[in-house]
């Protein structure tokens, strides 16, 4: 807990162009992977602040910078371990995942098509350093300032993952991720002295039937389209059939956030339901709140899920609702097939009884 209010200086709150980062609360912080134990966390990470560092109060990357500029930035790994360790250290920018959090734990993710000041062109590709055991070493992160000006802030993480190369499941380098956390200091990068008044906007893309975890949803793809953090999101999705106003699948989420010019695929739950193929509207509603004012989004968008891609993700969906049978529909089946097998049967009788008449007319 000391880690995350250790980013609280006295005079962060002072500041307004900071206040748009609150989604840094935990800019020093260690992010879950599945399982693991305190005891295994021999190591911790710092930032050694620049010169540049807007605010000295605070313990990540706030920098102001300027238009092609050239700096190295330091983060100490300190390995308080009996033995040697490798770790993995990467610079990814802010992502928006599918919960509506702010996540900095993937490099090369899709860039949302307003993005213009990517960190990770700033930056080099994830690379690996070694430190001794019981030693502090620093991690050196070579940072390019695009000549091209940036408004708003560009936002991301340096992340620091422990390698391992004794564990059974190794990469092509010998190495693999053992420990299930990671740690994350935070990098802000703005050229304006104030970005706070930029205000949220909203706009949707793509609405698709799509799988996670093994289970059908149907996501609309928005966007942030500005270089600024969208606070306090709420969302309402609703599906229904083209044409139809009666809705069949709803969804709504709200203390959500969007990282600057990114991506939310905002899913709505099938409930375990089987897709069927068919054409569809996605409708959809969006309010943030920021210090300038509330905000409103409003969109509609058809849809197709074909048969081919609804067999597909039902084939894989776990605990998938079966379709209950229309057993009024077969007994009607059963009753008609029975009727004309009765009329086939009467039509034949009468056709031989007709016959043999002939017959006898013909013999006398």
């Amino acid at each position: 807990m000391q880690i995350m209010l250790n980013i609280w200086g006295n005079n962060f709150l002072k500041k307004k162009f900071l206040l748009p980062l609150f989604a840094l609360l935990a800019a020093l912080f260690m992010v879950p992977g599945h399982t693991t134990h305190a005891e295994n966390l021999h190591y911790s990470v710092s930032a050694q602040l620049p010169s540049n560092q807007i605010d000295s109060g605070v313990s990540y990357f706030a920098l102001k910078v300027t238009p092609g500029q050239k700096q190295n930035l330091g983060v100490s790994i300190v390995n308080s371990d009996s033995k040697a360790h490798n770790y993995r250290v990467s610079v990814n920018r802010a992502v928006t995942n599918t919960n509506g959090v702010i996540d900095y734990a993937k490099r090369g993710v899709k860039k949302a098509p307003s993005l213009q000041a990517n960190i990770e062109d700033m930056t080099p590709k994830a690379f690996t350093v070694n430190v001794p055991a019981n030693t502090t070493k620093t991690a050196t992160i070579a940072l390019t300032v695009p000549q091209q000006p940036f408004t708003g802030v560009a936002l991301g993480g340096v992340r620091v993952a422990e390698l391992d190369s004794s564990t059974s499941k190794k990469s092509s380098k010998g190495l693999s991720l053992t420990n299930k956390f990671a740690y994350v200091i935070g990098l802000a990068l703005q050229e304006d002295a104030d970005y706070s008044k930029i205000k949220p906007n909203m706009a949707m893309h793509s609405v698709n039937a799509k799988q996670m975890n093994y289970r059908n949803y149907i996501t609309a793809n928005v966007e942030n389209t500005v270089p600024n953090l969208m606070r306090k999101l709420k969302i309402t999705a609703k599906v229904s059939k083209r044409g139809s106003s009666d809705t069949l699948l709803t969804t709504t989420k709200s203390a959500m956030a969007m990282a600057p010019n990114s991506m939310l695929a905002f899913p709505v739950s099938t409930n375990n339901n089987p897709l069927q193929a068919g054409k569809y509207t996605m409708d959809l509603e969006a309010w943030a709140k920021d210090d300038n004012g509330n905000y409103h989004w409003h969109f509609k968008k058809n849809f197709t899920i074909t048969a081919a891609k609804a067999n597909k993700l039902n084939k894989t969906a776990v605990e998938l609702k079966k379709t209950k049978p229309n057993y009024l529909l077969w007994i009607l089946i059963g009753i008609g097939i029975l009727i004309l097998l009765i009329l086939l049967l009467i039509l034949f009788l009468l056709f031989k009884r007709r016959k043999k008449d002939d017959d006898e007319d013909e013999t006398k």
